[in-house]
């Protein structure tokens, strides 16, 4: 049973064509790991992976539309088949109108365990890539800061 998430629409002050540019190469997402981090992750331009728990679990792109669109899906050991797509949309030269939905096939036990979840997943995330994309360091990676 498909599971649609659609997050709420953002303004990040960046052009869009930056934003697309940081998440199209997902050797990008690597170089911006904490320096402990990045050795159990594996990327190159069109996926990356993490082992996890045991598990061996990534995304993979599987569109790009250049600065508006990138779709992701999974890749390696995911617990169940998602497309996961991130729109931006020039608000003006300098801003960008960003969100990201989410369509995660999942059967009646998944369901029941994060189908409620999955949105405050997509709005913590968008969260997340606006305080980035501002400069700012999410509250749960500061310690990584020096």
């Amino acid at each position: 049973m498909a599971e649609e998430v659609h997050g709420k629409t953002i303004v990040i002050n960046k052009p869009s064509y930056a934003i697309y540019s940081a998440f199209s190469d997902l050797r990008n997402l690597v170089a911006n790991l904490p320096e402990d981090k990045k050795e159990k992750v594996v990327a190159d331009a069109d996926t990356i992976s993490a082992k996890v728990q045991g598990f061996n679990i990534g995304v993979k792109v599987h569109e790009r539309v250049p600065f508006s669109k990138i779709d992701f899906e999974q890749y390696g050991q995911s617990p169940f088949p998602f497309l996961f797509s991130m729109f931006m949309e020039p608000a003006d030269d300098q801003k960008t109108y960003f969100h990201i939905e989410l369509r995660a096939e999942l059967n009646g036990i998944m369901k029941m365990m994060i189908g409620g979840k999955l949105q405050e997943l997509v709005d913590k995330l968008t969260e997340q890539i606006a305080l980035a994309a501002s400069g700012q360091v999410p509250e749960e990676y500061s310690q990584y800061v020096s």
